[in-house]
């Protein structure tokens, strides 16, 4: 049978409209879905949707992780993890209403996932029961990524290394100190990741609910400052004293 074709439109979702000064999860990627579907568009065509560092999606920190910038604020209200009270500092916050301002939109979400998070800490018997399931199908990567967060926040955002000595080559010992010392910061990021996993799939299910379907995208190569790098030393060439890159693609 000869492939049917089919037409769709490549947005990427911070360019979705929105108040927050970036588009996300919200009420605005259900409306372009619809729009979609009301247009017998077939395909809508994405960037990766992993954290980053310098804002560029394919220079991830995680080739599993997904991004807190794209975690909509409106349905934690909705999961009552905030309230319409909580928005008070979006006055303190300039957007724009065209482009990304990536510095103040991290600081305004990161200060709203925060009170998100101490309220889930006071709620979380409402989601035990599918944060554990989340946490033992992810837990090949998402250990070791909510560590490496949590470190790289506490090092003053340095490269992994430049780390002290047992973090830096990821030693048993010194993670465990983490875990123990750090449990509300690694708990955090295990919930970023939580929370966006319940809204990506819930997204991607209104999406496959109206025959839309998402395509995404990934980086050729996985980025060095990631958690990916960082735990797999091993798979990937590295002098075995810096643990920087001894060979880099394109330099040959």
């Amino acid at each position: 049978m000869k492939p049917k074709r089919v037409s769709g439109i490549l947005l990427h979702i911070t360019s979705l409209p929105g108040p927050y000064g970036i588009g996300d999860f919200g009420s605005e990627a259900y409306s372009f879905i619809k729009m979609l579907f009301e247009t017998d568009q077939k395909v809508w065509q994405i960037l990766p949707l992993t954290p980053t560092e310098n804002c560029s999606p394919y220079s991830g920190t995680s080739a599993f992780a997904g991004h807190s910038l794209l975690i909509s604020l409106d349905k934690l209200v909705d999961m009552n993890l905030l309230s319409r009270e909580d928005f008070y500092v979006l006055s303190s916050f300039n957007f724009d209403d065209h482009y990304v301002k990536f510095n103040q939109v991290t600081k305004f979400k990161t200060i709203m996932l925060k009170k998100a998070f101490k309220n889930f800490q006071e709620q979380q018997y409402r989601f035990n029961n599918s944060l554990e399931q989340f946490i033992q199908e992810e837990n090949y990567w998402l250990d070791d990524y909510s560590l490496y967060m949590t470190i790289k926040e506490l090092q003053n955002n340095q490269t992994w290394s430049q780390w002290p000595h047992g973090l830096k080559y990821h030693e048993e010992e010194a993670l465990q100190e983490i875990r123990e010392t750090q449990k509300d910061l690694v708990q955090y990021y295990i919930f970023i990741q939580y929370i966006f996993h319940l809204q990506w799939s819930e997204l991607k299910a209104y999406a496959n609910e109206h025959e839309i379907t998402i395509i995404g995208d990934m980086p050729v190569y996985v980025d060095y400052s990631s958690a990916d790098v960082w735990a797999n030393t091993h798979l990937f060439q590295l002098d075995e004293e810096t643990l920087l890159p001894s060979v880099v693609s394109g330099n040959t």
